[in-house]
C-alpha cells in the first residue's frame, strides 16, 4: 500500500495531538507513523511550496513540494488518476474536492483528523513485550545430563516402550440425602419388622403353646 498524505491538511488539524507533540512537522509525522499500523508502508508527503528543511526522504518516505504555481491538491489528484494501481493508494486528506476525485479513480481515503487520531492511539497503546523462551537443552548439556543419570540408548528405548500408567478419575461422591421433615416422617408407611425365626418354627411354637 502507498500512503499519500495531504501534508499541510494533516498538520493543521487541532485538538488531537497531545500538547507535547504540537507543531511536530513532517519529521514528527514520520516518528508517529513508524510506531503505527502504517509502519513500513511507502509514504509520500505532498506539500505546497518549495523544498524546506522539514522534509522526509528515505527507503519508505519521500516528500514532494509542488512549487509556487502548482498546488498539493492537484498533485495528489493527478498522481491517483495516472496510477495503474490506484486501489492500493490510501489518500489522507479532508479536502472534499480531492476526496471526490480520488474515489472516482478507485483510491482509498481516510480523513486527516481520523488519520492523526489513529497515529496517536497507536503510539499510546501498550507495546507487547517479546519474551524469548528457551528452545531446549544444548547438545553439550544434554550429554552431561545423560552421563549424570546414567541414561544410554537402551534406557531411552525401554522408556519409550513403557506405557504410561492409566489414571482413573475419582468417582464423584454421592450427595447425602436430605433429612426428612417431621411431616414427611409421619406420612411414611410403617413396615413391621420381619421375624427373626423361620415361619414354620413359629407356627409349631404357637401350636405347642396352645395358641
Amino acid at each position: 500500500m502507498e500512503v499519500m498524505i495531504d501534508t499541510w491538511n494533516v498538520l493543521h488539524q487541532t485538538g488531537i495531538l497531545p500538547p507535547e507533540s504540537a507543531g511536530i512537522g513532517i519529521q514528527g509525522l514520520v516518528s508517529l507513523i513508524n510506531s503505527s499500523r502504517w509502519a513500513g508502508e511507502n509514504t509520500t508527503f505532498v506539500c505546497d511550496g518549495t523544498p524546506a528543511e522539514n522534509s522526509a526522504n528515505g527507503p519508505n518516505y519521500q516528500t514532494v513540494f509542488t512549487g509556487a504555481v502548482r498546488t498539493a491538491d492537484d498533485e495528489i489528484m493527478d498522481r491517483v488518476a495516472a496510477s495503474s494501481s490506484s486501489r492500493s493508494i490510501l489518500v489522507v486528506t479532508s479536502d472534499r474536492e480531492i476526496i471526490r476525485s480520488i474515489k472516482a479513480g478507485g483510491a482509498q481515503h481516510i480523513g486527516s483528523a481520523a488519520f492523526l487520531q489513529a497515529l496517536v492511539d497507536d503510539n499510546q497503546a501498550p507495546k507487547k513485550k517479546h519474551v524469548r523462551r528457551p528452545s531446549g537443552l544444548s547438545a553439550e548439556l544434554a550429554q552431561k545430563w545423560k552421563r549424570e543419570f546414567g541414561i544410554d540408548a537402551e534406557a531411552l528405548e525401554e522408556l519409550q516402550k513403557t506405557p504410561l500408567p492409566r489414571i482413573n478419575a475419582p468417582k464423584p461422591k454421592a450427595k447425602p440425602k436430605p433429612l426428612a421433615t417431621p411431616a414427611e416422617k409421619m406420612q411414611r408407611p410403617v413396615t413391621p419388622p420381619e421375624p427373626i425365626l423361620p415361619a414354620e418354627l413359629l407356627a409349631e411354637a404357637r401350636r405347642l403353646l396352645g395358641e
